[in-house]
């Protein structure tokens, strides 16, 4: 193939296109599940847990910490979110991807109390996104500092 040939800038053209349709979502997924793992990873630093294990391994071995301000529900949430970004970040298809955000919002929805589930029902995907990875990061530092504060007792 020439570097001349107007199939690679047709090409090139249709990935830019892909890639700005997509944008907002993947960012908020990866910067997410980012802010996500390394508050797990600080969390296992704490505990004085091995952390060096994929995202889902991470999870499994917080998890069996058994803190008590971090419940199955928000444990189910963060496995959706972690899904989701899997999916995002290994190119699945549309369909795939939209499935796992309904899967997100189903267990934010039974994570959730009452008065905050018509919220979530309305919100667009990636306040969705934010909301889901942002919440379990954040209950997963203060977690993580009533640890610490423990162990420093």
């Amino acid at each position: 193939m020439k570097a001349n040939d107007m199939r690679l800038e047709m090409a090139h053209k249709e990935m830019i296109e892909r890639i700005q349709k997509y944008e907002e979502r993947i960012v908020t997924v990866l910067k997410g599940h980012l802010a996500a793992e390394q508050a797990l990873n600080d969390l296992l630093r704490v505990a004085r847990r091995r952390w060096k294990r994929p995202f889902a391994g991470k999870i499994d071995v917080a998890q069996k910490l058994l803190l008590p301000d971090l419940t199955t529900e928000m444990w189910d949430v963060l496995k959706a979110g972690n899904d989701l970004r899997n999916a995002v970040a290994h190119g699945h298809r549309e369909g795939t991807i939209a499935q796992r955000i309904a899967d997100v919002r189903r267990a934010l929805l039974v994570w959730a109390s009452p008065p905050q589930r018509p919220g979530i029902e309305t919100m667009t995907d990636t306040q969705l996104i934010s909301t889901v990875f942002f919440q379990c990061a954040s209950f997963v530092v203060v977690a993580t500092m009533k640890l610490d504060e423990q162990k420093k007792a």
